[in-house]
């Protein structure tokens, strides 16, 4: 099987994780990354620190996300699921994960 990087058009199946390294994680799953683009802004904003939250809320109005002020995620070009893979990476301060899962036509048969 090929390990591929799963984006927007190949996710079907998003969970978004949260806590941290000293509490117990808390799942959610959502049918695919445009369901679940709320659900993390929102905890993302959560999380932001205060000096950060003006940059925060200039990256959701715009769409994207510069991690390092050089490399810039947009939703635009790269897809939903990269850019708040980018937003929980920039802001929640590994306090949100985002995966992915990509079901084939073969899943069933496995099953």
């Amino acid at each position: 099987m090929v390990d591929e990087d799963i984006n927007d058009r190949d996710a079907n199946r998003v969970i978004v994780l949260e806590g941290t390294p000293y509490g117990t994680p808390v799942a959610k799953g959502f049918d695919d990354a445009d369901a679940a683009e709320s659900f993390v802004v929102e905890r993302v904003r959560g999380l932001v620190s205060a000096d950060q939250r003006e940059r925060f809320e200039r990256a959701v109005a715009d769409r994207i996300v510069s991690e390092d002020g050089a490399k810039a995620t947009s939703a635009v070009l790269e897809g939903t699921l990269a850019y708040i893979r980018a937003l929980a990476k920039a802001y929640a301060h590994g306090k949100v994960a985002i995966t992915a899962r990509r079901f084939d036509e073969d899943d069933d048969a496995r099953r």
